[in-house]
């Protein structure tokens, strides 16, 4: 290297050592799609109906009493007329004292479970989010909740219908979930 070089700046391209560049995704990244199917066990829905009005103000009713219970809740939804959530069965019980502490109506199905189908940016993989869920549909399982993150779509069914669902994700999605 001459001095001429060495004076147009040290950080020029002729100056420098060619570097490879990796490509592609690298191996601690899951590929794109399905990648696993999940069930955990052991969920309670309960749906609260006939609430009265103001409607706003019975639905924190019941949850401000579901909450004096230390019971934690998931997949909390608005119903025209009241709200329905999820529980482990162990709260169950608690969660049936706290409603009818407020006088509320209610339905409670134990033994549901939470399907997971796992994917990595599933809402930027366009329609994944819609095969999945018109799979589920097709199997025949009753659904009871669907919910969604940035990497997994969740359903809320029956234990009798875990093994249903499952498969027909599964058969679905084969050449993606392992």
């Amino acid at each position: 290297m001459d001095q001429a070089s060495l004076e147009k700046g040290p950080f020029q391209r002729a100056l420098s050592e060619p570097v490879e560049m990796p490509t592609g995704e690298t191996e601690f990244e899951r590929p794109r799609g399905v990648h696993s199917i999940q069930v955990r066990e052991g969920y309670t829905n309960v749906r609260v109906h006939g609430l009265g009005e103001p409607l706003p103000e019975s639905r924190i009713k019941v949850l401000a009493s579901v909450a004096k219970q230390n019971v934690s809740l998931d997949f909390l939804k608005f119903t025209p007329d009241g709200l329905s959530f999820v529980v482990p069965d162990s709260d169950r019980e608690a969660v049936d004292k706290a409603v009818s502490e407020v006088g509320a109506k209610q339905e409670s199905k134990g033994d549901r479970c939470v399907v997971l189908a796992h994917a990595v940016n599933m809402r930027d993989e366009e329609g994944l989010i819609a095969r999945l869920v018109s799979t589920a549909i097709a199997s025949g399982t009753e659904i009871d909740h669907m919910g969604d993150m940035h990497d997994r779509v969740l359903f809320v069914v029956s234990k009798n219908d875990v093994e249903a669902l499952q498969s027909a994700l599964k058969a679905g999605f084969q050449e993606e979930a392992r």
